[in-house]
């Protein structure tokens, strides 16, 4: 009798806990994919002007550039942890 109870209060506790999971996570979620979602179009459309419109060329030297500055700043702030 005593397991059973338990396995009936390990369901009420996980059925509230899956209610309130759709009651909160998925309009946060919605909400994250939408931002994504905008991001990504407005990315997308930066790229197209800059590229189509102004006609500017890729440089990979700049992006070779920032992503070693990055990963310095980032070593220099880890060992000042």
């Amino acid at each position: 009798m005593l397991e059973e109870l338990g396995w009936v209060i390990a369901f009420i506790l996980t059925f509230i806990c899956v209610h309130y999971q759709f009651k909160y996570c998925i309009p946060i979620t919605l909400w994250s994919l939408k931002l994504v979602q905008t991001c990504i179009i407005i990315f997308i459309a930066k790229l197209y002007v800059v590229f189509r419109v102004y006609g500017q060329q890729i440089d990979l030297s700049d992006l070779n550039v920032f992503v070693q500055n990055f990963i310095n700043a980032t070593r220099e702030s880890f060992n000042e942890l």
